[in-house]
């Protein structure tokens, strides 16, 4: 068996070395504090084995070889923590000189070691261990002192020097380990045999080696995850499995190494089958008790942490409220406690948030379905929140503006030049109000634009809220007021004047005629008579157009065909056309109409003769008709010289004429009675190539005529 165990350990101590090699000359630094690490645990177990075998297994008394194995296995572990000493935490890599200095006698020793040139004999199984050692000794004991001292002095600089509070802790951690495992090492297992000449409790060195492996393994697995695959896969167990684990695999491991020392210290065990008993009881006896309380833990802990996952996973389905029944009064049952109570707070805090959930919907909804375009902004400017129609004002989509600075999106687009004003004259602290114009694909609209900042928990803003409110038609409706005001007066003082006209104009007009008819004028005085009576006339026809404007309108409304009544007005003027060469063509349906016919006629003849009166030569006038939804549109073109753009919004302003011999009431007047029908006419296009008038109002509509006044 001495040859297998010679091999077994010149092998393991040869692939130590060349690993310890390879991982110093390895040309990447990373990772070489833990690679050396962890080839100094497997030295130590190599280490332990060896005692191991030393007490337990070797049946003889001769053990130099496994004396020669411990005292390699003791250089290369020191060997290796002077190196792991200088690489832990530092990212210099060691100069070739130093590497050289501490690798080629450590090499040399352990040749000398193997070769039995610096042990002669050791023999265990007797009344004490005893070792023989030549003078060359002392120079191993030497090189393993300086290697410590070397190792103390690398983690001793390294927490003097680091700045950082949790490097500081590991490396004094480490520090200590490495002190109590190998000083205890070399005293009990190197420099007392050498000075007694026998070893004298040497089972206090894998004591020693086992509380220091615990101390750095510590840091080793939370600091530096040096086994995630093993530690991981550990995790994963369940509370029964590792407590199975412990029992099996853990707990011999710790029999192993402190009955060792105990059956020497306590027992005074010498014999290899008085250790074998010793052991062989041990063990099994450390496994049947460690199994029965792996199965009482299990009993008494897993059950009700089952219970406990049970009930954890019933709230994560969202079942808040669920209450786990563990009766105890020891730390398991204040768990379950804590868990119930927090049960029922999350049960509480999801109605709330439930609540909570449905008012901010609500408000959303309302922010996104209001009448008014909403941008809600950061302190610098950002848009955190808006609503589809404030996307719609700046003609950018909604999903383009979340996030950006409002100024930067905006400040290049012309048609928005007078919101980007307002947003450079508002300060962030007063509210900021006023009118603005953008035009948009359906025209020019107006807006009232406010920007205020608003305030959540603090004092100071928290940001700023942007309403812009579409007043387009309130000024419209404004506008039409002033204007139905204005025409009010108006009406009141053209009543007035044209009653106070009407009178002496009447005598003027008589005594004229008298005059006319009574006295024997020459052939100039009844020129300019006749020019004094047309003149009357004319003055006397704008008497009664104001009248007409200015007093009540009732509507006498009957049922009669539409195409008619503009025939008849085409038939009743069309001797006056024949000198321009002017056709009127009607394509107005046959359709009776429910409206006041007379009234009806003024308008369609004021639209008539105009459109005679801008057309030249061989002129037309065409009049179409369409029905949609019980309302008539009645479409009147002409081919005519069409109406100037300057003037085109006051054509249905009373007494506004560009004729010299006009009122400018023909328009108005037409105006006035289609709104009376519940109407409307507009200029619906003029230019070079002629104008088109739309007459829209209600088809069949029932009842009496209305009285409107101005």
């Amino acid at each position: 068996m001495i040859p297998i165990f010679n091999t077994v350990f010149l092998i393991a101590t040869i692939i130590s070395a060349v690993g310890i090699i390879y991982i110093i000359y390895s040309r990447s630094l990373e990772g070489v504090s833990r690679k050396l690490y962890i080839l100094a645990l497997l030295l130590v177990i190599g280490y332990l084995i060896s005692h191991f075998v030393h007490f337990i297994i070797m049946p003889i008394g001769d053990v130099t070889i496994l004396d020669q194995s411990c005292h390699s296995f003791l250089l290369l572990i020191i060997l290796v923590l002077t190196f792991f000493s200088y690489y832990f935490h530092s990212k210099k890599d060691m100069g070739l000189l130093l590497k050289l200095f501490l690798i080629v006698p450590s090499v040399l020793i352990i040749i000398f070691i193997w070769s039995g040139d610096l042990i002669e004999a050791s023999h265990a199984h007797s009344e004490r261990f005893e070792a023989h050692y030549s003078s060359l000794y002392a120079g191993y004991l030497i090189w393993y002192v300086m290697l410590l001292s070397l190792s103390i002095y690398f983690l001793t600089k390294k927490a003097m020097n680091s700045e950082n509070k949790l490097i500081r802790p590991q490396i004094l951690i480490v520090l200590i380990g490495l002190i109590i495992t190998n000083l205890t090492a070399f005293v009990f297992g190197l420099y007392l045999p050498w000075i007694l000449g026998f070893y004298y409790l040497v089972e206090i060195s894998p004591l020693a080696f086992f509380i220091g492996v615990v101390l750095t393994t510590t840091i080793a697995l939370t600091r530096f995850n040096l086994f995630p695959a093993v530690i991981s896969r550990i995790q994963t167990f369940s509370l029964n499995k590792k407590v199975i684990f412990a029992a099996v695999i853990i707990v011999p491991i710790v029999i192993l190494l402190v009955q060792i020392p105990l059956g020497r210290i306590l027992f005074n065990l010498q014999t290899a089958e008085q250790w074998q008993h010793y052991f062989i009881m041990s063990l099994f006896g450390g496994i049947i008790v460690s199994s029965a309380m792996a199965f009482l833990i299990t009993r008494i802990i897993a059950n009700p942490l089952n219970k406990l996952i049970e009930k954890t996973t019933e709230i994560r389905k969202g079942n808040y409220g669920t209450e786990v029944d563990i009766s105890s009064n020891d730390e398991l049952g204040k768990l379950a406690i804590t868990f119930n109570d927090m049960s029922k707070t999350l049960n509480k805090d999801r109605e709330e948030i439930e609540l909570k959930q449905e008012k901010i919907q609500m408000l959303l909804n309302a922010f996104e379905k209001s009448n008014a375009a909403i941008c809600v902004l950061d302190l610098s400017g950002k848009m955190i929140e808006l609503n589809t129609k404030f996307s719609n004002i700046i003609d950018i989509d909604k999903t383009e503006l979340y996030d950006e600075i409002i100024f930067e999106k905006i400040k290049n687009i012309p048609k928005l030049h007078e919101l980007v004003e307002l947003l450079n004259i508002f300060n962030g602290k007063d509210k900021l109000e006023d009118e603005i114009k953008i035009n948009t694909s359906r025209g020019q609209k107006n807006y009232l634009v406010s920007i205020s900042p608003f305030i959540v928990n603090a004092a100071e803003p928290a940001g700023y809220l942007l309403i812009a409110i579409d007043i387009t038609k309130i000024k419209e409706l404004e506008t039409q007021l002033a204007h139905s005001e204005k025409l009010a007066a108006l009406g009141k003082m053209a009543a007035v004047l044209t009653h106070e006209i009407k009178t002496p104009l009447t005598s003027i007009k008589m005594n004229s005629e008298m005059l006319a008819d009574s006295l024997n004028l020459g052939e100039d005085d009844r020129i300019s008579m006749n020019i004094i009576q047309k003149e009357i006339n004319r003055l006397n026809n704008l008497v009664k157009e104001v009248l007409l404007f200015a007093k009540q309108m009732v509507l006498n409304k009957v049922s009669f065909d539409i195409h008619d009544l503009i025939n008849e007005i085409i038939q009743s003027v069309g001797n006056k056309f024949s000198d321009k060469n002017f056709i009127v063509i009607n394509d107005v349906r046959n359709v009776n109409v429910f409206a006041d016919r007379d009234k009806l006629h003024q308008v369609f003849l004021n639209l008539i003769l105009n459109s005679y009166e801008s057309s030249g030569n061989n002129g037309q006038l065409t009049i179409e008709s369409n029905i949609d939804n019980g309302r008539i549109s009645i479409h009147l073109s002409d081919n005519g010289k069409g109406i100037p753009e300057e003037i085109q919004d006051k054509i249905f302003e009373p007494f506004y004429t560009t004729k010299s011999s006009g009122t400018g009431l023909g328009l108005a007047v037409a105006k006035k009675i289609i709104e009376l029908h519940n109407g409307c006419i507009e200029l619906e296009a003029t230019g070079e190539e002629g104008t088109t008038f739309n007459i829209k109002f209600e088809l069949n509509e029932k009842g009496n005529g209305k009285n409107i006044s101005n």
